[in-house]
């Protein structure tokens, strides 16, 4: 399998990040809902839990700008036959799915108070650092102001945004792939076979 992608289907890095990317999405949310339902979520015992939540939020934070210079720097697979309309809303959708990708973690991390740990290293939480001793000290914003509506934003976003983003992209995946029947998700799976016409 190529690492660079061809204007045929997608290589073996972007597949990386694609696939890296929802399943940290995906577990996280498992994550979090397992302490919304089985633990109380402002006890000590739901810390490790929550960490987890934590780290794998961090992690699709920080996949996204490599991920955006890849597809910068890479030639993209045509899209798919459809109207001009077509491809302007898929254009959409993806940055709506980027939007969220970035959104997301950036709102839980600057709404958290406690430092993540990643085992062999800690990120410091955002109210220990530096930029927010400058909010907190130049713009005379405590973190008792600071932090509710960061955290509702989240909790929104998460809660009413992301699954109709996120459920719109696969029922999209879907209909090419039953409906339509041509490549758009098979060329982002692993492992398939190259396309006709493509390269070996």
């Amino acid at each position: 399998m190529r690492w660079k992608n061809t204007k045929f289907e997608f290589g073996a890095l972007a597949k990386l990040f694609h696939w890296t990317s929802a399943a940290a999405f995906i577990a996280a949310y498992i994550v979090v809902y397992y302490v919304i339902w089985f633990m109380d979520d402002s006890s000590d015992e739901s810390l490790p839990v929550l960490n987890i939540h934590w780290v794998l939020g961090l992690f699709v934070g920080f996949s996204v700008l490599p991920r955006l210079f890849w597809q910068l720097i890479n030639v993209q697979p045509e899209p798919p036959h459809g109207s001009a309309v077509e491809h302007r809303l898929a254009q959409l959708a993806h940055a709506g799915l980027y939007g969220l990708l970035i959104l997301l973690p950036l709102t839980g991390y600057i709404g958290t108070d406690a430092s993540t740990d990643f085992g062999l290293f800690k990120v410091a939480s955002f109210r220990e650092t530096m930029l927010f001793g400058w909010i907190e000290d130049g713009l005379g914003i405590s973190w008792e102001t600071f932090e509710p509506p960061v955290d509702a934003i989240h909790h929104f976003v998460g809660k009413w945004i992301a699954w109709p983003v996120v459920g719109l992209h696969v029922a999209a995946a879907l209909f090419h792939h039953v409906v339509r029947r041509d490549d758009v998700l098979t060329r982002m799976l692993p492992h398939r076979r190259p396309a006709a016409g493509s390269p070996a």
